[in-house]
Order: structure tokens, then C-alpha cells, then sequence
């Protein structure tokens, strides 16, 4: 039963409900309610004691807890390998697409001969959508790439991140503060499952105005 429990915290991490990965859970003790038998016989298990299901529930939740505890709950992104090929008046637009998505550029070579430049770079699955009419409409058209599902790479922010102190944010000033990535991700992941989010339902609230009916 602790091993089922151990299962089912690792399919369903306590961010998002996605599988963990790169996590080890220690187990240093475990103890058992026992009874002692009338005529001195070895002790056995109280059958009113815990039942299989709460063992299993117990063992998920302190998975999933000890990892909120910790303070060390990150996500990790799904990542594309690009190999992409344009002219080279179109390196720098093709360059300004690629950065708005957050797409980490590897190297580019010159095809020898040519004016084309063949880019290698990742981006991550979740900026990937509507990539090619956006490629093609900043390239006007002069541009072909392929994507292919690379590697999972672990994001370096904290999700529950605060803002900072009110002398933190009194030294920005007006400037708002930086994103939080992976907190959006989490955020975006969770609404797309039905699960609850800290977001605030109503942003710009209104007054509201009761109209009598003229009889």
C-alpha cells in the first residue's frame, strides 16, 4: 500500500498533476498499531487500524507535502530542437520571433557559397504553437524549419516566487515586475484540468447599478 501510494504522488506532482521526475523520497521510519493477544502469544495487527485506502492516501500526501516543504517544487518544460534555414536578410526577423518565444539559440553556420544561414536552436513546447505562420509572415516566406521533440529541461524559477518587500517594489518604481514563467505554466496547466488557481476571478470590478421598471 506505501508503494501504491508512492505511484500515484509521482504520476500527479502537487503543481500541476504532471508526472515528477529527477525526485527521491526517503522513508526513515514507519510504524503499525498492534494488540496483544489474552494468552500471550506474538502481537498482531488491529483489525480496526488503518485501512489499505487511507494508507495509500497517507503515503500520497506526505509525498506530495514534503515536496512543498522543502521549497524546491519546480517544473520542467517540454523542449524542441528547431533546425531552421533562411536567407540572410532575414536572420535578424527570424531572430526577433525566435526571442519573443523565449527560444535559446545554439549556434548558426553559413552555408558555404550561399547567403543562407541554417540555426539551430530549442524553444519550448508551450511557445511553439502558431511558430510557422509567424516564421513565414516576419520571413515573407523565405524560411524552413523542422521541429522535433528534444529533451525536458528544468526550469530555474520558483513558482511560488513572491513579489518582493514594499522596499523592493518602492525601488522599481513604476516598472512593473518581472514575469514569473513558471508560474504562468503551472497557472495555464491547472485552468486547461479543471483545477483551482490562486486567480483572481474578477480583475476590474464595476459598480453595480439596480434600474427600477417605470410603472
Amino acid at each position: 500500500h506505501i508503494l501504491t501510494g508512492f505511484h500515484q504522488a509521482s504520476a500527479a506532482g502537487p503543481l500541476c498533476e504532471e508526472p515528477m521526475r529527477g525526485v527521491a523520497f526517503v522513508v526513515h521510519s514507519a510504524s503499525g498499531t498492534f494488540r496483544e493477544e489474552e494468552d500471550g502469544s506474538a502481537p498482531t495487527a488491529n483489525p480496526y487500524g488503518p485501512m489499505s485506502g487511507q494508507v495509500m492516501v497517507a503515503t500520497k500526501d506526505a509525498c506530495r507535502y514534503c515536496l512543498l516543504r522543502k521549497g524546491f517544487s519546480r517544473i520542467s518544460e517540454a523542449m524542441l530542437s528547431v533546425d531552421l534555414h533562411c536567407e540572410q536578410e532575414m536572420l535578424g526577423k527570424v531572430y526577433a520571433v525566435l526571442s519573443k518565444r523565449r527560444a535559446k539559440v545554439q549556434g548558426e553556420v553559413l552555408r558555404e557559397g550561399t547567403s543562407i544561414f541554417y540555426v539551430h536552436a530549442f524553444l519550448p513546447l508551450a511557445n511553439s504553437f502558431d511558430l510557422a505562420r509567424q516564421l513565414r509572415q516576419a520571413a515573407s516566406g523565405h524560411v524552413t524549419f523542422h521541429m522535433a521533440f528534444s529533451h525536458w529541461e528544468l526550469s530555474e524559477e520558483d513558482p511560488f516566487q513572491s513579489l518582493g518587500s514594499p522596499e523592493d517594489l518602492e525601488e522599481m518604481g513604476d516598472q512593473p515586475p518581472p514575469p514569473n514563467t513558471a508560474r504562468k505554466l503551472v497557472d495555464d496547466i491547472r485552468k486547461r484540468k479543471g483545477l483551482p488557481t490562486d486567480e483572481k476571478v474578477v480583475k476590474d470590478a464595476t459598480k453595480q447599478r439596480t434600474v427600477t421598471r417605470m410603472k
